[in-house]
């Protein structure tokens, strides 16, 4: 009786499995015949969405052309794994950051020093593009991360349009609180 209780399982799981791969070769057949999206990198420069963000750069203050970072540290406070190294030199004017580096290959993008940069200074890139054999050409310092600022196109999100995204909306104008509040009270009476 044992014997018996165990065949309609076996032929419900045997059903099961071959409608698995059934719908699976089903998804390949429907792929199979569809333009391929291989993009021939380097040759050909794939697009990048609007809102990507790749590698990290400084960037000028574009009034002025001074180099925008002012040396204040935040970035290096906020960074978890602890890849940015910035010393601040005092100008007559202004500060500014003696020496800026970031470990990028222990970078974890998390884009937490773009958000607290007063200054917008550090941003991220439209690019990724830094491959490299050698670990040590992914220690930049501030002359190089000034080099790829100017070099690949700037990402959409800088320290203010993303403290601008978490701030709390725009409370109701007066007219409309002032008709919502007379709404209120009809009910009530």
């Amino acid at each position: 009786m044992a014997g018996n209780g165990g065949a309609p399982a076996f032929w419900r799981e045997t059903g099961q499995l071959i409608g698995a791969i059934g719908r699976a070769m089903g998804v390949t057949l429907r792929n199979l015949f569809r333009k391929p999206v291989t993009v021939h990198y380097p040759d050909v420069q794939r697009q990048y969405p609007d809102r990507f963000r790749g590698i990290l750069a400084l960037a000028y203050d574009k009034e002025t052309g001074e180099e925008a970072c002012i040396g204040c540290r935040l970035c290096e406070y906020v960074c978890p794994p602890q890849v940015i190294k910035v010393e601040m030199l005092k100008g007559q004017k202004r500060n500014y950051a003696k020496t800026f580096t970031l470990e990028l290959y222990a970078c974890e993008f998390c884009e937490l020093c773009v958000q607290v940069c007063p200054t917008d200074a550090i941003i991220m890139m439209k690019s990724f593009d830094l491959a490299t054999a050698d670990r040590r050409e992914l220690l930049l310092d501030k002359d190089r991360l000034h080099a790829l600022g100017l070099t690949f196109e700037p990402s959409w999100a800088t320290g203010n349009r993303l403290r601008d995204m978490q701030a709390p909306p725009r409370p109701a104008r007066a007219e409309a609180r002032g008709e919502a509040k007379g709404e209120a009270k009809e009910p009530a009476e």
